[in-house]
């Protein structure tokens, strides 16, 4: 048996300023019991493992956990974006996938097995949360696999047979699930039978924990896409970043609502940029009302 309530995952690489305002976020709208793995993926370990242990040294539920050196993986000839050489293809459907993602659901398979409670929340580093939902997000993992923050169609993806929308994955900025659902997973042995890699994430399916909606397919799973202000040239642009709670309107940034009410916030490509987008850090802070002294 799982201990009550949930395990939030955060795989942090380059944007500690940003975890922590994630982590803030939980604080302020979560109040069922919870703890919080921080997975550090990093270019320097000994400095990138000490500023997260230092940030959170007086929070007994957080832990931080060393994650994957990715000191390899950095296109240095594309800063002072942070742009990850494409060096892996998906063992499913033969996708290029970026090493930033790669070793992203390694790091997230980490926290996902530091943890032992009930549900699982997994959350980008450039992600907050804008209101309380975990008990109804809770209460709707009762009917879905899984609740994803958005739909990628399958145009976005390289080498794959089909442009179809059906044929993309839930994207997982937010990913909210019992931990059943990974037990199941792990109950398969996809690994062992060499269908994947990695378990429970991998990026053998599309992306960044593609499997999961692959496996979804697979067992007749349904999964719950959230309202998302989402815009790009690979779907309609419905208006909604207009109503986005936070001054952010950028390309790549979105605002996901679940019964109509705003629950989440995502930078978008936050972990592509160099450096902490200063603007990112005041807006949230102000959301938020924190002051990081």
């Amino acid at each position: 048996m799982h201990k009550e309530g949930i395990d939030f995952i955060i795989v942090s690489y380059c944007k500690h300023d940003y975890v922590r305002l994630c982590v803030e976020s939980i604080k302020k709208f979560v109040d069922i019991p919870h703890t919080i793995h921080i997975v550090v993926n990093y270019l320097e370990k000994e400095k990138e493992m000490e500023i997260h242990q230092e940030m959170f040294k007086d929070s007994d539920n957080v832990f931080v956990l060393e994650g994957c050196d990715q000191s390899s993986t950095l296109d240095i000839s594309r800063l002072p974006r942070f742009v990850q050489l494409k060096d892996r293809i998906g063992k499913i459907d033969n996708c290029k996938v970026a090493s930033g993602s790669y070793y992203g659901t390694w790091a997230t398979n980490i926290g996902i097995r530091n943890g032992d409670r009930k549900y699982i929340c997994v959350l980008d580093q450039d992600t907050i949360l804008l209101d309380s939902c975990m008990e109804d997000l809770m209460e709707l993992s009762e009917k879905y696999a899984f609740i994803s923050n958005r739909w990628d169609p399958g145009s976005i993806f390289q080498n794959i047979s089909s442009n179809e929308w059906d044929d993309g994955i839930a994207r997982v900025m937010l990913c909210f699930s019992k931990r059943e659902l990974y037990d199941d997973i792990e109950a398969e042995k996809y690994v062992e039978k060499g269908i994947w890699q990695d378990s429970p994430w991998n990026c053998d399916y599309r992306d960044n924990a593609g499997n999961l909606t692959w496996y979804a397919k697979q067992k007749n799973k349904e999964i719950l896409i959230l309202t998302n202000s989402y815009r790009d040239n690979h779907r309609e642009d419905n208006g909604l970043w207009k109503e986005h709670i936070l001054p952010i309107a950028d390309d790549y940034t979105e605002q996901a609502w679940l019964n109509e009410k705003p629950i989440l916030f995502h930078h978008g490509r936050g972990g592509f940029r160099y450096g902490m987008d200063p603007k990112w850090v005041n807006a949230v802070e102000d959301y938020l009302e924190i002051k990081n002294v």
